[in-house]
């Protein structure tokens, strides 16, 4: 929880755009890279794409329009959990890392057009879509698990066993997580401090219609909405669908702008996304302030709280009840200081004792890269590793 006194602050961009294929969603966002910090500054973009390469397309234009390339720095990846990393060390200040052909960080920082560390201004996330289907596909193998298990327990076996676990389908429970994720996401790029545009495919919007038989019928209603994680929409302060008219001409539709820089439903023929530089210069002076969401925190506390009420403790303060480290799992502020002094340290070593660390971490039975780490013990193994380097 956070709170302040009433004033005015600096506004963040927090934009979602959605159309159709070819609509102008990835040229939109990349329209960033034109944006100015209040010190005159470019911003310095972070580019997350999961669609598979399609910005590299626009690359040229932007530098032939005066862009430095080395302002952008293109992420390639699927994963939700990749694009949260990401989200995190951003937020944190921490440095980039270029990247193998395997994926894998090496020792040289990622640096931008004017020689330092990349610290982005923006993120732009295209392709949410692409991130729901993949998590969705995830929870549509751990079903499969899961009906492997029950099965196995219920003693079936031949075509009924076979049925049974590649007929999985997801639960209610595995949509609510999917509805989760969908609203973390938003609201870790919000508590990030950092202007941010996610791209997302349209799909028709569909309610569920009672017939006089007592049936349910699926009818389109003729809106198109965001395909993807459900309800991005809400937590965003601009919302605009993109979209092609009878001739061709690329089109948005600002379905809603909390900045004003539009009025709501706007329909602007040739949108440049330039139009909101204005809410970056007009509240340059204003103090600075994040709102630091978080829905893994939060259900954190509420299991906390839960757990007080159950043990019949509700009302003292949390430190005073024992929970197992067992089933507690790990505390995500506490995950992330361990994080950033391992940040810290390795910033502090100079090439030689970079290689050292690392032959020393893969001598202990450790990764050579700390995204994939929750586990404290780990991450305490990890910064005494690499603390003991000389």
């Amino acid at each position: 929880m956070t709170g302040r006194k009433a004033s005015k602050t600096q506004s963040k961009l927090a934009i979602l755009e959605y159309g159709a294929p070819f609509s102008g969603k990835t040229t939109l966002a990349l329209q960033l890279a034109y944006f100015k910090n209040p010190d005159g500054t470019p911003f310095k973009v972070m580019f997350i794409d999961g669609e598979g390469g399609g910005a590299d397309d626009y690359l040229a234009d932007l530098e032939a329009n005066g862009v430095n390339l080395d302002n952008i720095y293109m992420v390639y990846t699927q994963s939700l959990s990749e694009v949260q990393e990401c989200i995190r060390k951003a937020k944190n200040g921490e440095e980039f890392y270029e990247l193998d052909e395997n994926g894998n960080e090496t020792d040289e920082v990622v640096l931008d057009g004017d020689g330092k560390p990349f610290k982005p201004d923006a993120l732009v996330i295209d392709g949410a879509t692409v991130l729901n289907l993949s998590t969705k596909q995830s929870l549509v193998e751990f079903s499969k698990k899961r009906s492997s298990v029950r099965a196995k327990n219920k003693g079936l076996v031949g075509e009924e066993r076979l049925v049974a676990i590649d007929g999985a389908f997801l639960e209610l429970k595995d949509y609510n997580v999917l509805a989760f994720k969908g609203q973390n996401l938003v609201l870790d790029l919000m508590g990030s401090g950092l202007h941010f545009v996610i791209t997302a495919r349209e799909t028709d919007e569909k309610v569920s219609v009672k017939q006089n038989d007592g049936s349910v019928t699926s009818v389109v209603t003729g809106e198109k909405i965001p395909e993807g994680f459900k309800g991005l929409e809400y937590n965003v302060k601009t919302v605009i669908r993109t979209f092609r008219d009878e001739d061709g001409q690329v089109c948005a539709h600002v379905k809603k702008d909390r900045t004003h820089v539009h009025e709501d439903n706007t329909v602007i023929t040739d949108p440049t996304l330039l139009d909101w530089q204005v809410v970056v210069d007009k509240t340059a002076k204003n103090n600075s302030f994040i709102v630091k969401n978080s829905l893994v925190e939060s259900v954190g506390k509420e299991q906390e709280l839960y757990a007080r009420e159950v043990l019949g403790s509700a009302g003292k303060p949390v430190s005073t009840i024992e929970t197992s480290s067992e089933t507690s799992p790990s505390s995500t502020s506490e995950v992330d200081d361990i994080k950033a002094q391992i940040s810290v340290k390795q910033k502090s070593l100079n090439p030689m004792q970079k290689s050292k660390a690392k032959q020393a971490l893969t001598d202990a039975g450790l990764p050579t890269a700390t995204k994939n780490i929750d586990d404290i013990e780990t991450l305490k193994k990890y910064l005494d590793t690499i603390s003991s380097i000389k």
